[in-house]
């Protein structure tokens, strides 16, 4: 708080504003004045107004920590990937095989808890991203609900865990601990895909279920299925200093339903077998929600292994709320404090990048954004907007050459909703757009 501050005496107003130079990971700053009586608010509010002018700080909508003078990134073109006049295509994510292959997913389905209906696809670039193939459709595979790998191996595939929202089935039926997810591995660039439906997850507790819906109808699908379970793979996989992989997953539990909780899972079989490892961010059931936490709670969350080797997780807390972030010293046995990163967002991706650099993409209410982080994660930076046009500001980052990235977002005139038959022009679409970053 400002030593000037503390001079003005009683009832308190709460002011939200950015004040970068305070919160070095930019986020929202609650200012508490003390006024005498209520009718001087508007007086005190014009003091601060011109402290905020002296000290020269700037409020503003989205925005992070002040650039960093070592860092300079420039956005460049943008290219279409994949578009679709009739159904749905969005919610991607993109992902680079080791001999130069870009492979980007993306939703061509509703976003809905109703697994039977989920369709998917992927674009493939040989070029870098300059330009994009046909895209090849498929039922579960590829779609944003799921925890992808994050770094491709150069004699392994890309690991895809999940079917798509909701969508684990509980094996044997009468129980939520215990539960059959698909493993899809796509290789060879993308031309060779298997999928196995009896992955084995098992949760440290019993998931919370609810009815298969179609969003945008609110009504139950003709369907086999009783309920689906709010459990859900999602993000990252990464792999162990044993060879073991480690991926991000989030549930809602019978005993608390009130917040989702955000756990790591194990295997040691290469996907076969998952067990709840560690827990990265939960509240306990007669715990009070943290203050900077969402509706929803802890859930979607990227992972990276930090040059140190430590882990670092950023997951998104929902309506209200800000991205959070943990950090492990013990490979996800155990993790720090979460803490608010100050920063508002959905799917939050990240990606270490060939020179140390940690970026990460996200969005909503703002636009799509890029940001980074020299400091492993514990100031962001350069917050850069990349699109502002409708859409669910879901995006995924890659670097396609050193210092050059690749994000990907969608684009929905419409929405939440389907295009009407009506309409013969607009289209759903997935793009990428090129960012360059330099330390000076």
């Amino acid at each position: 708080m400002l030593p000037w501050v503390a001079i003005i005496p009683l009832y308190s107003v709460r002011i939200w504003t950015h004040c970068l130079p305070w919160v070095q990971n930019g986020g929202l700053m609650k200012i508490t004045l003390r006024v005498g009586r209520e009718r001087d608010v508007v007086r005190y509010l014009g003091i601060l107004f011109m402290a905020l002018l002296i000290a020269g700080l700037t409020p503003a909508l989205y925005r992070g920590d002040e650039s960093q003078p070592e860092l300079t990134v420039q956005v460049g073109k943008t290219v279409e990937i994949s578009a679709s006049n009739i159904n749905y295509c969005w919610f991607p994510t993109v992902h680079r095989f080791p001999t130069g292959e870009i492979l980007v997913t993306m939703r061509m389905s509703g976003d809905d808890a109703n697994p039977e209906g989920e369709l998917s696809g992927y674009c493939v670039s040989k070029d870098g991203g300059q330009t994009w193939g046909r895209r090849y459709t498929l039922g579960a595979g590829a779609n944003v609900d799921a925890a992808y790998t994050q770094v491709i191996p150069a004699d392994g595939p890309l690991c895809v865990l999940g079917a798509g929202y909701d969508s684990l089935e509980a094996a044997p039926p009468g129980q939520a601990v215990d539960f059959r997810a698909a493993l899809s591995k796509i290789s060879r660039g993308g031309l060779e895909l298997t999928q196995i439906r009896d992955a084995r997850i098992h949760l440290a507790e019993p998931a919370w279920s609810m009815p298969p819906t179609v969003m945008e109808t609110g009504r139950k699908d003709a369907t086999n299925l009783s309920v689906v379970y709010e459990a859900d793979p999602q993000g990252t996989i990464i792999g162990g200093p044993g060879g073991e992989l480690l991926a991000t997953f989030y549930y809602m539990t019978q005993r608390d339903s009130r917040r989702r909780r955000l756990v790591l899972i194990r295997s040691t079989d290469q996907g076969r077998n998952w067990e709840e490892y560690g827990v990265i961010a939960a509240i306990q059931p007669k715990e009070e929600p943290w203050p900077w936490m969402g509706k929803e709670g802890p859930n979607e969350a990227s992972l990276v292994r930090l040059p140190s080797g430590r882990l670092y997780c950023i997951f998104r807390t929902g309506e209200g709320g800000y991205l959070g972030q943990a950090r492990s010293a013990d490979d996800g046995k155990t993790w720090t404090q979460p803490v608010s990163t100050g920063l508002i967002g959905v799917a939050p991706h990240l990606r270490l990048m060939s020179d140390g650099l940690l970026a990460c993409s996200t969005g909503r209410p703002g636009p799509v954004i890029v940001m980074f982080s020299s400091d492993e994660g514990k100031t962001w930076t350069n917050v850069t907007t990349v699109s502002t046009g409708k859409s669910t500001h879901y995006s995924d980052l890659v670097e396609v050459e050193p210092g050059k990235l690749l994000v990907v977002y969608d684009s929905t005139p419409y929405g939440w909703h389907p295009i009407p038959l009506s309409d013969k022009s607009s289209k759903n679409a997935i793009y990428g757009t090129f960012v360059e970053v330099r330390r000076r």
